[in-house]
């Protein structure tokens, strides 16, 4: 059966292959998988900071440059190429050699003798990650229904969680054993220290996970449209990005604001285990777990709570509601912040760690439905694409940067690297804060006026 023929649009044909409800949430399952594995492979480093350190000879401001730089460049400028190879090629075979790539880079790191290989290692990390994203969104879009398409998506999207999470928990207590035995010896590979051993540990699951993608079938690409002689020549049916400039009071800080936060986050995954682990003396194999499980509550909960409030608040009509959430979480943000830079012992600094995390999750969940609803329908994956180029470049490229910055060119002492932490986090809600405020009201004018159109 063929879907009937409207004006504008190409037939689809419906794939003559099986694909029931039960293997398209099979499809979403592997492609969990897959976005856990990249952020076990990404977030590794933030428990390697003082061995790799201490053998490859790295200053704070030098591992900084590796663990956000090398990772966020390629993955966010490479990811806008790839998106668009996403939208005209086979896209299982993007992500399974992706996969194969970013596997093979996490490999390497137990390989590296310097500065300049750990930074190509990383490098080819993010651009195989870099292909996994655009191309499952898409194939999960042509798998559900439009009414299936959120739960799917969700269920993909939270292996950010559970990827971080089991990075510090598995990564943490692997650390731990192998440090007991000084060398290990895998065959056919060589020898290793621990963790040089760690990178080949979190590797290793990606061959399985490699293969079993292979068993995922390329869906057939529905609801394609057939662009117009107008659109081809660029006129008003092509997206317009001059309502963006004409509104930039609200997209500008909008925009900005969840890069802000971004440098939070990144920040705290790449120096948390390092400031318990110099500041208090404790191991890899404590605040790994310790730290996976508040990710897996405190993360999980500020997100689910802030969806509720934000839904609450919109039936009631209230247009600004998810920003004044959104502007509240961050400013607690500036609190904790200072909290975990002064924290007198570690017991503290982990309490400070989890409210950080809680509220931490309320603007990051909010930030795209925020955007969503200002922007009109042909400029949203465009804007989105800006939001999560932002976030990779400010968040990622800054936030592990100016803790380690300030850390070896303000205070000059590595033990003070969780003051570092908490200072430019709280640096950084305030600003983000700053941006939430102004963006008040421009946000509230666009938000009534289409709402407007949309009565009309």
């Amino acid at each position: 059966m063929s879907l009937p023929y409207l004006p504008g649009r190409v037939r689809v044909p419906v794939s003559t292959e099986p694909s029931t409800l039960g293997y398209a949430y099979y499809v979403t399952i592997v492609l969990l998988l897959a976005y856990t594995l990249s952020f076990v492979d990404r977030q590794i480093l933030g428990l390697l900071v003082q061995p790799i350190k201490k053998d490859l000879h790295l200053s704070d401001w030098m591992f900084s440059i590796v663990h956000g730089f090398a990772f966020a460049i390629f993955y966010t400028f490479v990811g806008i190429f790839l998106g668009r190879l996403a939208d005209s090629w086979n896209r299982r075979n993007l992500i399974v050699i992706g996969m194969v790539v970013w596997v093979l880079a996490t490999a390497a790191g137990g390989y590296v003798t310097g500065f300049a290989s750990l930074f190509v290692a990383r490098m080819f990390v993010g651009i195989g990650e870099a292909a996994l994203s655009p191309a499952a969104y898409s194939m999960l879009a042509d798998y559900f229904a439009p009414e299936r398409r959120a739960r799917a998506m969700s269920i993909y999207t939270s292996g950010v969680y559970i990827g971080s999470a089991t990075a510090f928990i598995v990564g943490g207590l692997v650390i731990e054993a192998t440090s007991q035995s000084g060398t290990l010896v895998f065959p056919l590979l060589g020898s290793f220290k621990p963790w040089q051993a760690a990178f080949i540990f979190v590797a290793l699951p990606g061959i399985p996970l490699v293969l079993l993608m292979l068993t995922v079938r390329e869906p057939v690409r529905r609801g394609l449209k057939e662009a117009s002689p107008t659109a081809r020549a660029g006129s008003a049916c092509a997206p317009d990005w001059r309502y963006v400039l004409r509104h930039k009071r609200a997209y500008f800080p909008l925009l900005l604001a969840p890069g802000l936060t971004a440098m939070i986050t990144f920040g705290v995954t790449a120096w948390l285990p390092a400031t318990f682990i110099r500041q208090w003396g404790w191991t890899p194999g404590e605040i790994g777990p310790a730290y996976g499980v508040i990710i897996l509550t405190f993360g999980i909960g500020g997100m689910l709570v802030s969806g509720f409030l934000a839904d609450h608040l919109t039936a009631r009509g209230k247009l600004v509601g998810s920003i004044l959430i959104s502007l509240i979480a961050t400013s607690v943000l500036i609190v904790t912040g200072v909290a975990l830079a002064f924290a007198p012992s570690a017991e503290f600094a982990l309490v400070a760690v989890a409210a950080t995390t809680f509220f931490l999750g309320m603007p990051v969940a909010l930030a795209p439905p925020i955007l969503q609803a200002i922007t009109p329908n042909q400029l949203r994956g465009q804007v989105t694409s800006i939001y999560l180029l932002l976030i990779n470049l400010i968040g990622l490229g800054m936030g592990p940067f100016l803790v380690a910055f300030f850390t070896d060119f303000i205070f000059y002492d590595e033990q003070k690297v969780g003051l570092s932490l908490g200072l430019v986090s709280a640096l950084a809600a305030l600003l983000s804060v700053v941006c939430l405020a102004r963006a008040i009201g421009p946000y509230r004018q666009l938000v009534a006026g289409l709402a407007q159109q949309e009565r009309i």
